[in-house]
């Protein structure tokens, strides 16, 4: 089912960008699916077997190690002798866009998925995205529900928690002011794209060595449709150990996020400049403003210039940010230096507290497509009963819920 999302006030303005004009796919592509992996020899196995075990079985999986010290290489050894299909490279130890750009330089599918690599895939996730991509041939990007799952795979929600998935041509709804993330564009496991779309964008900024994917969520909405799946085809684990979904931040990880953020925003942009003229008039005159992430960082270490910082971040920026996240930073420096670095955690990352509101709406979520169903199923029984037949307990039943 497509969901359309409003456009909101901010970015009504003047766009001139247009999606690509896509090649015609063939019936049965190739599907390329992407792993960069360090030291997730843990989860890794679980990531290949979901792969190897699709419904659609024409496709490769390429795993770029990045220089991992455990036991990463043995499995990926094990694999690759065991089905054709697994093709491995190895790197020293260099970030996640430098090994996802060797995947896809590695990869020959029409298709792109990514994949981390202590995710998995369900098993009609590829046939999914295939169907997907033939029902909307000028779509490039797809995206689907994910579960989020502890490190023992049981479930804890779903992702998106709160917003539907973006689907659609949102070109002119975003702003050409600051980069800007669709609200409810799933993570690296739920993204997809057609490979005129990825070459778009790869290969990623070497200065991106975590949350590469981030460009990806960027930059795939300026450039094409996006196809919406709505059943959960992927599982994002939670294990305490991820790169993105961490429970603290620390002063160390407030700096690499300044760099990475900076680096967004450099290659989004280029990206623009490199695409249309009358792009590159709207763009903001400077290439490397004052971002929230610097702010966050010297709110962390108490430093001095911290409202300054604040006070130079341009309000487009603000205005492109989600809804949720636009009312912590309206707020952020009004609050005390704890109860800033709190709510940051909260927004930011993967606490505890959100873990369990997710739950809590997705069990929610669950009796309602139930009862949504039951009551679907009571009105065609009434239907194709006669009359006499029909149970009046059991329509007032319905009635109640």
């Amino acid at each position: 089912m497509v969901r359309t999302t409003k456009i909101s006030e901010h970015s009504k303005q003047f766009n001139p960008l247009q999606p690509v004009v896509l090649d015609s796919l063939p019936e049965r592509p190739l599907v390329s699916i992407l792993i960069s992996n360090y030291n997730y020899a843990e989860y890794l196995g679980d990531a290949i077997e979901s792969s190897l075990r699709q419904t659609y079985d024409n496709l490769e999986v390429v795993v770029c190690d990045d220089g991992s010290t455990d036991g990463s290489s043995g499995i990926l050894e094990r694999f690759q002798s065991q089905d054709r299909r697994v093709k491995v490279i190895y790197q020293s130890n260099s970030g996640q866009a430098l090994a996802l750009n060797e995947a896809f330089l590695k990869s020959s599918g029409q298709i792109i998925c990514l994949l981390d690599a202590d995710d998995v895939f369900a098993p009609g996730k590829l046939r999914c995205v295939v169907n997907s991509f033939h029902s909307a041939p000028d779509s490039g990007f797809a995206v689907n529900r994910m579960l989020r799952v502890d490190k023992m795979r049981k479930c804890s929600g779903v992702i998106p928690m709160l917003s539907g998935l973006p689907s659609g041509w949102r070109g002119p709804s975003l702003s050409l002011a600051a980069p800007q993330m669709l609200p409810g564009m799933p993570p690296c496991s739920g993204l997809s794209l057609r490979r005129q779309i990825a070459e778009a964008i790869f290969p990623l900024p070497q200065g991106l060595t975590a949350y590469a994917d981030t460009l990806i969520q960027v930059l795939a909405p300026l450039i094409t449709p996006i196809v919406a799946m709505q059943a959960p085809l992927s599982e994002y684990r939670v294990h305490g150990g991820n790169t993105a979904a961490v429970n603290a931040f620390t002063e160390d990880r407030l700096r690499n996020l300044v760099v990475w953020e900076k680096e967004i925003w450099h290659a989004w942009r280029q990206y623009l400049t490199s695409r249309s003229e009358l792009a590159s008039q709207l763009l903001p005159s400077s290439d490397a403003p004052y971002l929230p992430m610097a702010y966050a960082h010297a709110r962390f270490r108490s430093a001095p210039d911290s409202k300054a910082l604040y006070d130079a971040i341009p309000a487009s920026y603000f205005r492109a940010l989600p809804r949720e996240r636009r009312w912590f930073w309206r707020a952020a420096v009004l609050m005390p230096k704890r109860i800033f670095r709190k709510c940051f955690t909260l927004v930011y990352g993967q606490t505890r507290a959100k873990r369990v509101v997710s739950g809590v709406l997705s069990s929610f979520r669950t009796d309602l497509r139930r009862r949504k169903q039951f009551l679907e199923h009571t009105k065609r029984t009434r239907h194709q009963m006669p009359n006499a037949n029909r149970n009046p307990g059991l329509n007032e039943t319905a009635r109640c819920l």
